[in-house]
């Protein structure tokens, strides 16, 4: 027994000399907790800003999902509900981006899986997304649930997107941490906003990547600044009319935006404006974080 704990000093004494001690406490450390290491590195296509990523559902072959921040469901497109052999339950309406009411039905215990990351999902939305985002075929969007399981860091310009899992992930970078709160699963935080001809007010916005807009503002329909009526609604629900304008001042974090696009409508920023930055979004600690 002697002989071994004398094996096991003259060892470390080695390795000491060889590395130093600080860098060997560092390894053992790095090992033990693993802080910072993604669970999954997916590459991403990007149409009009929105996030196209291939996800397996209960595993089918892989469909064409948008990470939409701005749900409060996971939802898959009803036209694909046979072919992957899921069986809906129960009827119900919801709204979406434009007006009117759409159909849904419920799906229980669907697993989504991304790379080797599989999500089990207690319950998801059947909707037809037939006119979602015109030209484009969708089968179904990450919403809330999927959200509320990682940590996920979105790099826009590289086009990856990491996740990681919430109690090993520990930001030390210098990007701006802006908390969020939750209405009804979306996310929303507080920021500063100037349209012409108004003050600077603060102001409540929802967190919606499944959107291509900027800024979504009411305000706009007030400023003294150029704007015109142009047609809104994209996504699920009917078409309408909104106001298109700039936004003279947005502050988000310590991020202060001039001359923005931004239209009329519910207050919100969408991946317009989210896509000029890499993003992290930690539900686990309540913010978002822009860098």
């Amino acid at each position: 027994m002697k002989k071994n704990k004398k094996i096991i000093f003259i060892v470390v004494a080695v390795l000491c000399q060889a590395f130093g001690p600080l860098s060997i406490a560092k390894t053992f450390v790095h090992n033990k907790t693993v802080e910072n290491r993604w669970i999954a590195e997916i590459h991403f296509e990007t149409i009009d800003n929105l996030i196209y990523v291939p996800v397996s559902v209960n595993g089918s072959a892989y469909c064409r999902f948008i990470l939409d921040g701005g749900s409060s469901v996971c939802v898959v497109d009803s036209s694909i509900v046979n072919s992957l052999h899921l069986t809906g339950s129960g009827d119900g309406i919801i709204h979406g981006a434009g007006t009117g009411a759409v159909k849904v039905s419920y799906c229980d215990s669907i697993t989504y899986k991304l790379k080797d990351i599989k999500t089990l999902v207690p319950r998801s939305d059947i909707i037809n997304l037939s006119n979602a985002v015109p030209g484009q075929k969708l089968d179904g969007l990450l919403g809330y649930d999927f959200f509320l399981k990682y940590v996920i860091e979105i790099n826009y310009k590289n086009k990856v997107i990491r996740l990681y899992q919430p109690e090993s992930y520990h930001y030390k970078g210098k990007g701006s941490v802006v908390p969020i709160s939750f209405f009804k699963k979306i996310p929303h935080f507080k920021a500063k906003v100037k349209v012409y001809g108004r003050a600077l007010v603060e102001k409540d916005y929802a967190i919606d990547t499944g959107s291509s807009d900027v800024i979504n503002e009411n305000l706009l329909n007030v400023s003294t600044g150029p704007k015109k009526e142009v047609v809104g609604g994209v996504g699920v629900g009917q078409k309408f009319t909104i106001v298109q304008g700039k936004i003279e001042t947005f502050q988000i974090g310590k991020y202060i935006l001039h001359n923005l696009d931004g239209v009329s409508g519910a207050d919100k920023i969408g991946a317009g404006l989210l896509s000029r930055y890499t993003v992290v979004f930690d539900y686990s600690r309540s913010h978002m974080i822009l860098e």
